[in-house]
């Protein structure tokens, strides 16, 4: 939770409750994307609690999402599915959501990447 609160914070969380109980949240992160000079908001997280489901709960939560992305002038709302979640990609689907077929996401630890400049030299000056 700290990473979330401060001027200094890497998410912003947005909650849906029903009479005072919470049934959902959404995180997101501010990204940019250099090559075509575009803001984009990066959906982290995505969570409405089984019994709260298809109550418009999680379509609530990313229409204001969008509405946060307009604000800060974001062009779109960017996230990862896991293949395998049928459900979810029907929820997005019923949104407009598209997936995007030639990009693919990947991951490297920091520490290691770090590490891979242990073994050559960087051109780079600090």
């Amino acid at each position: 939770m700290r990473d979330g609160i401060g001027p200094e914070r890497w998410f912003d969380c947005l909650v849906a409750e029903v009479d005072g109980r919470l049934i959902g949240y959404a995180m997101v992160c501010r990204g940019y994307e250099a090559h075509m000079a575009k803001r984009r908001l990066w959906l982290s997280d995505l969570y409405v609690r089984t019994d709260a489901r298809r109550t418009g709960a999680g379509r609530t939560l990313m229409v204001e999402i969008a509405r946060l992305a307009i604000g800060q002038g974001c062009e779109a709302v960017y996230w990862d599915l896991w293949r395998l979640n049928r459900v979810g990609k029907a929820f997005y689907e019923s949104l407009g959501a598209v997936e995007i077929g030639d990009l693919a996401i990947w991951h490297v630890g920091s520490r290691q990447l770090a590490a891979a400049g242990d073994e050559g030299h960087s051109p780079l000056s600090a």
